[in-house]
């Protein structure tokens, strides 16, 4: 049998009703630790020591151990390069953005030639005269900015 509710019985109930169907608030999320910030694995290196004559791409036996020293490097610490030629600047930016590239595509193949898996070769690239490391008024300086550059990637 129904039991009959009075007007303040209704009200307690109602809101004990209400008191139950609220849901406790959920508890605020944990925030996520923020990634560990990504460690740069990328070195560009000046080979310093591997230049070429002017308006020239042919690597000269002189550097030939030098480049068995990167291939080796690169093989011992598990990195891929990128080759980077660099040119003075003589000659307009098209033809040396060109130059700069054939270099670093002789340079290439010259490690390859060393035994260096082309898989350890991520790209050629050139920048022509646009990152000199020398002034471009003197000979001696133009010499040092005919070079390669290797960028080393884990």
């Amino acid at each position: 049998m129904a039991r009959r509710l009075t007007t303040t019985q209704m009200r307690e109930n109602t809101i004990r009703i209400n008191a139950l169907e609220l849901e406790e608030p959920a508890p605020e999320p944990i925030p996520e630790p923020a990634p560990e910030p990504k460690k740069d694995d990328t070195w560009v290196f000046d080979s310093g020591k591997l230049n070429f004559d002017f308006d020239k791409s042919v690597v000269k036996p002189q550097y030939f151990e030098l480049l068995r020293n990167v291939k080796d490097y690169a093989e011992q610490n598990d990195f891929k390069l990128t080759i980077i030629g660099h040119t003075d600047s003589k000659g307009s930016d098209a033809y040396n953005m060109a130059l700069g590239m054939r270099r670093a595509i002789a340079v290439r193949d010259k490690l390859i030639e060393f035994g260096l898996d082309p898989s350890r070769i991520l790209g050629v690239e050139s920048r022509g005269e646009s990152e000199p490391i020398a002034t471009n008024d003197t000979p001696e300086g133009r010499f040092e900015n005919r070079r390669i550059e290797f960028k080393a990637t884990k």
